[in-house]
């Protein structure tokens, strides 16, 4: 079978899919540019030559399937037209979506710099995490490519990556450059003398912890966003709240509390969740025709405030 190279190479239609087409090979990764599907095809390569409309056939056309094993998301047609992919993505609860798709000159990962060679040497060793308590306990572990952090001694690879859109932060990411979720955290940052870790808990989003070497420990400005308190994401009825249970190092647990306020990890009650909206509204209100800033994240008043909110770490 003849197969085209107009066809061959990489189509990107932008934020959804991603295609590479080599001959009788195609790999449809999705937005995190991890692989939804390889398969073969065949199509009338003349035809395609010619300029005219082209349905490419796939030896599998199924991106995902349900616990039970049946398509839950495919692609229904996939055609060259008029210089594009036109790609018919069927999902089975919202129906059909026609994406088009470009060729691009690059591959999935042309916005990602790999900057081991850097800063790999300035990494190895340990790294150990500040605790509000003094009770510094956590270390992370790097040797090598790999790292390890104390609630799993199971190495991991990884890189050490910068990306187009934010060149002057860096990162640790997996070394496949695809999972989200790498050591349990959404993200890891080096910084000049820490590394700092974000991650979401179930609907609690967790503040960021903070390692650094065993010597600096006590003499690094710890960031805001460190000291403050586990905060749930959702909204809770009238009169409930949440309670997170904090250990030394981290998050533990969480119950729901009627009728309480919020407890924070340093276990002090905090004012406000539980409080009738529409009283809390008003005393928003008032605080900010006072000159007061309120924190996006969880609605406190601040009098005295920085980069972060000193109650649930919110960037202000």
């Amino acid at each position: 079978m003849r197969f085209s190279e107009r066809l061959n190479g990489y189509w990107e239609e932008g934020y959804h899919y991603y295609l590479e087409f080599r001959d009788e090979k195609l790999t449809v990764r999705n937005y995190m540019r991890a692989i939804d599907l390889e398969t073969t095809v065949s199509y009338d390569a003349d035809a395609l030559e010619r300029g005219e409309r082209t349905v490419i056939a796939l030896a599998d056309n199924v991106l995902s399937r349900t616990y039970d094993g049946d398509p839950f998301t495919m692609i229904r047609e996939l055609a060259y037209d008029g210089g594009e992919l036109k790609f018919l993505y069927y999902y089975t609860i919202m129906g059909e979506t026609l994406y088009t798709l470009k060729k691009v000159d690059h591959g999935p990962f042309d916005h990602i710099k790999i900057r081991d060679d850097e800063y790999l040497e300035r990494l190895q060793g340990e790294w150990i995490e500040w605790s509000r308590t003094g009770n510094h306990t956590g270390v992370m572990t790097i040797k090598g490519n790999t790292v390890s952090a104390f609630f799993s001694g199971k190495p991991e690879p990884f890189h050490v990556v910068s990306y187009n859109y934010a060149p002057d932060k860096v990162y640790l990411v997996p070394a496949n450059l695809i999972d989200g979720n790498f050591r349990g955290y959404t993200n890891i940052e080096v910084l000049p003398d820490m590394l700092t870790t974000r991650m979401m808990v179930y609907d609690a989003s967790v503040p960021l912890s903070v390692f650094a070497r065993r010597d600096m420990i006590d003499k690094i400005e710890i960031p805001d966003a460190a000291r403050g308190s586990i905060v749930s994401t959702m909204m809770n009825r009238p009169g409930d709240s949440t309670m997170f249970m904090m250990g030394n190092n981290g998050f533990m647990g969480m119950m729901n509390m009627p009728g309480q306020g919020t407890v924070s990890g340093d276990g002090q009650e905090k004012t406000g969740e539980g409080e009738d909206p529409s009283e809390r509204e008003r005393r928003i209100e008032e605080a900010v025709k006072n000159g007061a800033k309120v924190c996006p994240g969880c609605g406190a008043v601040l009098e005295e405030y920085g980069k972060f909110c000193p109650e649930c770490g919110s960037r202000l």
